[in-house]
């Protein structure tokens, strides 16, 4: 067991800590691995006041849920930045709460998030992946971002919540400030911006969720409305934060997994030249370039994990990005490779947690990449990434299409 130099709490009371991993998002992976082989699996990041955990046993150790807690207000390095956010927001999160009530939560959308729900969609998705994709003319330069990733998650959220184009516009808009809230809670700002964007799509979706109660449509929203034990409160905010979610996953997966597919190795050769573009394994390697680089967690219970021994209390941060890439689990972490077997990545997450969402960002990506690659895309200068703490995600990155 390793007992590390950990600084108390209570003796540092005025140093603000940071709550950005020490990365560059462009690669993030090589701090990841040059802070794990020099210290190992579990070590103290100083600067963020908590435990950077980046094995992938310890990862899923945590992700299990037992001994911790997702709620920030547990936290004592984001209680500060929290203090004028509605409290009953927090609780009835269902990315901020555990046990009975995270579950109350879940129970609400459980029947729609089925693989086998899911599959029924299909016919919908392929329908918007056409309309946002093949409209594009070739041989002209376009941001991807813009024009592909964003929309189309945003056009089969909005299809499945039945919302309207004014709606669907809003919660494209309110997204991004509400998912940087969600990913970094310690920044007083951040929270700042992303509450009042929260606010504003709540306000939005009230008045829809109540006609849902009265007015049955064949929809998302109608789905968690029905649901006689959850308050109209809790109904628009677990919508918003399916919505939020699904859109943000899919957009940053599918713009990393462009540049993972059509950047040029050192060897002259692309990835997306030397495998099958309709092979639906291709989705198995989000595990390379999934954009949740690491989820926060509080330590309820005093434990030993990576055998390090942490303290009821102390903040971890679950590196997602590093244990996808763990030596010790995956052979040749850093390779692209379709036909990998082994343990499933952590991309989605894992245990209570797990992404409700995974199998519809799975029929997306797969469907839309589909498309893209059947229209030869090529890369047009150098992406921009988003500076975001805990999220990687394109910015910009230009592209073009060279079929006929």
């Amino acid at each position: 067991m390793t007992i590390p130099d950990v600084p108390d709490f209570t003796e540092i009371p005025d140093t603000p800590a940071t709550a950005r991993l020490p990365w560059d998002a462009a690669d993030p992976f090589s701090y990841y691995e040059h802070r794990g082989r020099r210290e190992g699996d579990v070590v103290w990041e100083h600067g963020m006041r908590a435990w950077l955990v980046l094995g992938y046993q310890p990862v899923q150790q945590i992700l299990s849920g037992a001994g911790w807690t997702s709620s920030p207000l547990a936290n004592a390095n984001t209680r500060d930045a929290l203090r004028a956010v509605n409290r009953d927001i927090l609780r009835s999160n269902i990315l901020f709460t555990d046990g009975a009530d995270h579950q109350r939560l879940r129970d609400s959308v459980r029947d729609v998030f089925t693989p086998a729900f899911i599959a029924g969609l299909h016919e919908g998705v392929e329908a918007i992946a056409t309309e946002t994709i093949d409209h594009i003319p070739a041989g002209v330069e376009f941001d991807f971002m813009a024009e592909i990733a964003s929309p189309l998650p945003i056009a089969v959220v909005a299809a499945w919540m039945g919302l309207d184009v004014g709606t669907a516009r809003l919660l494209g808009d309110e997204s991004p400030a509400i998912s940087r809230m969600i990913n970094d809670v310690a920044d007083t700002g951040a929270v700042e911006a992303g509450t009042a964007a929260f606010a504003a799509l709540l306000a939005e979706l009230l008045p829809l969720a109540a006609d849902r109660r009265t007015n049955h449509r064949d929809d998302l929203l109608r789905y968690i409305a029905a649901d006689p034990d959850l308050e109209l409160d809790d109904v628009v905010t677990t919508a918003a934060i399916i919505g939020v979610a699904g859109h943000e996953t899919t957009a940053n997966l599918l713009g990393a997994a462009m540049i993972r597919l059509l950047k040029t190795r050192p060897n002259g050769v692309r990835p997306v030249d030397t495998i099958d573009t309709v092979d639906d394994r291709l989705v198995n390697e989000l595990r390379l370039d999934g954009p949740v680089q690491a989820v926060a967690r509080t330590a309820t219970l005093d434990q030993i994990v990576g055998g390090v021994a942490v303290h009821a209390g102390e903040p971890a941060i679950a590196v997602i990005g590093a244990a996808n890439r763990d030596p010790e689990t995956f052979s040749w972490p850093n390779r692209f490779q379709v036909d990998r077997s082994g343990p499933a990545p952590l991309t989605f997450g894992f245990g209570p947690h797990y992404c409700l969402g995974a199998a519809l960002a799975r029929l997306q990506i797969s469907v839309a990449l589909q498309h893209i690659l059947a229209r030869r895309p090529v890369l047009c200068g150098d992406p921009t990434w988003r500076d975001t703490p805990t999220i990687r995600g394109l910015l910009c990155m230009r592209a073009m299409f060279e079929d006929d």
